[in-house]
């Protein structure tokens, strides 16, 4: 607990080495501040009342006053790998090996440890595997991609966050009457300090409300009404299309698209009939239990469901700057560009909120000191198989329509294929006033980044299915590999700018 390795990132820093004790779901939050002042640990993560184990640190001052909030690595790897066991041996630097272990999105006891090697690390990878028998080891599971830092680092939300163990005497009181005693004390106190301080009074002070306040409450109020997908969201919904099967029953796909509505994709998809045996009756027996049909023509046949996800709202999350993306964000996805079709960018607008009154109705003046939130619209179109290089970057995203056909391609090339996914939202940001606004590009489609070349020496990711010949479901991740190795290693380098 005292051994906690922390590690600045780009926006937030991340803290290796707490120690996990399991939770009984239901008052999860309650139950980790108890535990953690029990062990005398200063700072706690527990992900709501439903999560099923907490993590524990023992902060120096200094670390946790640090400029960046801090969040747990391994909650972080909780987010990203949600169903199934998974364990990360990781090499932070040298002589730093990192070990965790996450079971359907809770952290494992005894992991989230540091080595001097990964030979050190081999009793507790044996234990696992006999506590754990279907446990994928990364990196080097077949199947799936061992995450970085980055990518870590890009799940960070409110879920993961470090946040101080309450003092005792707080849990000694309910919350309400705390809050009744602060205001008693707040009322024999402040007029005095008032009369002692009082400084000169702007306007809409004089009138008994605070601008700065008023238009604090205004924009979180605003930000309650956008809910990010981030990584997760996103991850859900490719799953979708990945175990969507292209031909059934002698049915095959043409076309599918889920759309964004509060707490669920509403989704569809069109199935064409091609064999001179298939039927409606043959469809509706193979199809899933979850699948609702229509027949708009003998030839055709319409599919809706529902696919819940829980997304989090805009001011639940860690948001980059305009300037931070610019620099970073805009540079790796030019780094990824040559495995898309098109990756446009629109211009920022300003999150609107409405203004707060003072007591006689008048809108207020909102402050300068306060950060404004940007949306730009994003529009992505490109090869299936190459979502996975755009998942890690998608944490600020919220996505409108999500859309997948399937074309004649005779030849499948690096940016397309007969499986053609298009991604419609948009990318939140925060501009504080001191940082600088350059222009941003409305469009990475003519930005040839360095390292192009080690990506269209790739081979061709997919199958038979990922032509559109064969049957089944779609590929998730079939030699996406390679470019996203490639991707990775080009992200660091410098990139050509937009096209003036």
């Amino acid at each position: 607990m005292d051994g906690v390795l922390i590690i600045p990132g780009a926006s937030v820093s991340l803290a290796f080495g707490l120690e996990w004790q399991p939770l009984i779901p239901g008052r999860a939050v309650s139950e980790a501040q108890r535990r953690a002042r029990r062990v005398k640990a200063t700072h706690v993560v527990v992900a709501g009342d439903g999560a099923a184990a907490a993590g524990m640190a023992r902060l120096s001052a200094r670390a946790a006053t640090g400029p960046r909030p801090i969040h747990s690595a391994a909650q972080g790897l909780a987010l990203l790998f949600g169903v199934g066991t998974f364990a990360l041996l990781l090499e932070l630097a040298p002589r730093r090996h990192w070990l965790v272990a996450v079971h359907d999105g809770a952290v494992v006891m005894r992991t989230d440890r540091l080595f001097e090697s990964s030979e050190d690390a081999a009793h507790i990878l044996a234990e696992l595997r006999q506590a754990y028998p279907r446990l994928a080891v990364l990196p080097g599971a077949a199947g799936y991609e061992a995450p970085g830092l980055a990518q870590i680092e890009a799940a960070a939300t409110v879920q993961t966050r470090l946040v101080p163990v309450a003092a005792r005497w707080q849990r000694l009181l309910p919350r309400r009457l705390q809050w009744l005693v602060l205001a008693a004390l707040l009322a024999m106190l402040l007029p005095r300090a008032w009369q002692a301080l009082r400084p000169s009074r702007p306007a809409q002070a004089a009138a008994g409300v605070d601008a700065e306040q008023a238009w604090r409450a205004a924009l979180r109020k605003a930000q309650r009404k956008h809910v990010l997908h981030g990584v997760a969201g996103t991850r859900s919904v490719l799953a979708e299309f990945y175990a969507l099967p292209v031909s059934l029953a002698g049915w095959r796909l043409s076309h599918a698209a889920c759309e964004a509505r509060p707490g669920a994709w509403l989704c569809t998809a069109r199935y064409e009939r091609r064999d001179a045996h298939a039927s409606n009756a043959g469809l509706l027996a193979a199809a899933p239990r979850h699948w609702r049909l229509d027949f708009p023509s003998m030839e055709q046949a319409g599919v809706h469901w529902q696919l819940a996800y829980r997304g989090l709202p805009l001011d639940e999350h860690v948001l980059s700057s305009h300037a931070h993306n610019e620099r970073h964000l805009i540079s790796a996805l030019q780094a990824i560009l040559p495995a898309f079709a098109s990756l446009r960018l629109g211009k920022g607008r300003k999150l609107e909120a409405a203004a707060p009154r003072d007591a006689q109705g008048r809108p207020l003046p909102r402050p300068a000191s306060l950060p404004a939130y940007m949306l730009r619209s994003v529009e992505i179109h490109g090869p299936l198989r190459s979502a996975s290089l755009l998942l890690p970057y998608t944490q600020a995203m919220a996505w409108r329509k999500v859309s997948l056909s399937l074309r004649d391609a005779a030849r499948p090339a690096l940016k397309s294929s007969s499986l053609h996914l298009s991604l419609m939202g948009d990318l939140y940001e925060i501009q504080y006033p001191q940082d600088e606004a350059p222009s941003a590009p409305e469009s990475l489609a003519g930005v040839a980044p360095l390292g192009m070349g080690s990506l269209a020496g790739s081979r061709a990711p997919g199958g038979a299915a990922a032509s559109g010949a064969g049957a089944g479901s779609l590929p998730a991740h079939a030699g996406a590999s390679g470019a996203a190795g490639s991707a990775a290693a080009s992200s660091g380098r410098l990139i050509a700018g937009p096209p003036a």
